[in-house]
């Protein structure tokens, strides 16, 4: 394996378990502590981790990675929570696809749906779904963040605050039983946090690397949401937490869903 696959491979792990110690990354990867060494050097130049004594974290800065580079990661689990939550969309509905990455395989699962009205502030969501003539995309104006290619900001606000949907479909930077359902940029929260109060139902869809994780702005608490669609790898804990705030919650089965593929 080549250096940036093995440092790609790292990254990813620590997206999803947080921290990577040395003596394991040299068992997967079947190299010697000085390669990893080296690796984490690597990526701590580039400001991807911080190291720690016997491994590394992700650093501050990249706590929330690019979109594309985001989007392979737990992508079992996001189709999975997809077409769980594409259930609950009916022809002729309005709805709202916020950000996420969840969020573009939400897309995948819905193109078979007649007469949606729907509105988006994602640049990448909005053109894939411009080809579709039962679908009317509303694409709300503002300032581009270009990592993401999303849209925020005072017009964003603006537009969106005129805007009531029939369903909102949410994905999220951190859920916390306490913090609530947060999100890692400012100007994108501020838009999630209007249109998730003028939606009419709220759908929350998390995979479990997104419990027990508090990014920096609040959107809603836990019980403003009308249903959430998890995986199965989320905590029995946290599922048992998470149910005294929300009453529709849905867990679904990754194991069932890779043995039909």
């Amino acid at each position: 394996m080549l250096p940036h696959e093995r440092q790609k491979e790292i990254l990813k792990q620590l997206y999803e378990n947080r921290s990577v110690k040395i003596t394991e990354l040299t068992k997967y990867f079947n190299v010697t502590r000085e390669t990893i060494r080296k690796d984490l050097y690597e990526m701590e130049e580039e400001d991807l981790i911080k190291k720690v004594h016997g491994g590394a974290i992700l650093s501050k800065a990249n706590h929330e990675t690019d979109y594309t580079s985001r989007k392979s990661i737990n992508d079992s689990e996001k189709v999975a929570i997809a077409k769980r939550a594409a259930e609950l969309v009916e022809n002729g509905d309005t709805i709202y696809i916020d950000y996420g990455t969840t969020s573009s395989y939400f897309v995948n699962e819905i193109m078979s749906k007649k007469n949606l009205t729907i509105v988006t502030a994602s640049l990448p969501i909005a053109i894939e779904l411009s080809d579709y003539t039962d679908f009317e995309v509303i694409l709300i104006g503002g300032v581009i963040r270009k990592n993401e290619k999303s849209l925020y900001g005072p017009i964003a606000q603006r537009i969106i605050g005129n805007i009531f949907v029939d369903k909102g479909f949410f994905s999220a930077g951190g859920i916390d039983v306490n913090a609530g359902f947060t999100n890692f940029h400012m100007g994108e929260a501020e838009v999630s946090k209007l249109i998730f109060k003028q939606s009419q139902k709220k759908v929350m869809m998390a995979d479990y690397s997104k419990f027990n994780t508090i990014a920096m702005n609040k959107v809603a608490s836990l019980n403003e949401i009308t249903v959430l669609i998890t995986d199965d790898k989320t905590a029995e804990d946290v599922i048992a937490d998470l149910k005294t705030k929300i009453e529709n919650l849905f867990v679904v089965n990754t194991k069932e869903m890779d043995k039909d593929e």
